[in-house]
């Protein structure tokens, strides 16, 4: 512990941290009224320094939906790649990995809050390349749906639809998850079964 009079050195926030905490004021104030200001003092640094990271606030904004998708992306694979190979399984896999990314935490809750309300303020060229990485997402799940309908586990003559309805069912924890009373763990488990149902799983009672 320094002592009164000692030069106590602090580290500077690095980029990461800087965005998170840009995240966070979004979160409170939502885009509009999220000032680069408020930004920068709740990181802990000079506003030029934000600007230097971040020419704007739209840049903050597409980096941080590019990276939270790079970021799900990795996980659902690496979680994938250890799972029960069966489709079922597989499928629960997934569901579990969105929605434990979405909703694990607070600063998670807050982020996928973000995501989920501001995507559509991207412009143009930024939102193409956020959704090539939203689309690997679906992809893989259209993936899982389609080997479950190979192997005889799911009935149902629209993977595509039904990737699609499965993403977006996962999503839905989001904003009203606080309001929800269970834990994330009895959440997944209710939404796998509602997955399952989506894909036509075989011996899911009606």
């Amino acid at each position: 512990m320094a002592t009164v009079g000692e030069h106590v050195r602090r580290e500077r926030p690095g980029k990461a941290a800087i965005l998170r905490a840009a995240v966070m004021v979004m979160g409170e104030d939502g885009y509009e009224g999220a000032s680069m200001r408020d930004m920068a003092q709740r990181a802990g640094v000079s506003v030029a320094a934000l600007y230097y990271h971040f020419p704007s606030k739209h840049e903050l904004l597409h980096e941080f939906l590019d990276e939270a998708y790079e970021v799900i992306m990795r996980r659902v694979d690496r979680r994938l790649a250890g799972a029960d190979p069966t489709a079922t399984a597989r499928l629960d896999e997934m569901v579990g990995t969105l929605i434990a990314s979405y909703v694990h935490d607070e600063f998670a809750l807050m982020a996928s809050t973000v995501a989920l309300r501001e995507y559509a303020r991207l412009q143009p060229a930024a939102r193409d390349a956020v959704d090539v990485k939203r689309h690997r997402v679906m992809e893989r799940m259209v993936e899982i749906v389609e080997e479950g309908i190979a192997s005889g586990e799911f009935v149902t003559d629209e993977p595509v639809e039904v990737g699609r309805a499965i993403i977006g069912l996962c999503a839905t924890v989001i904003e009203p998850f606080e309001g929800f009373g269970r834990t994330m763990a009895e959440v997944i488990t209710l939404y796998q079964d509602f997955a399952r149902r989506l894909a036509g799983a075989r011996g899911v009672r009606d």
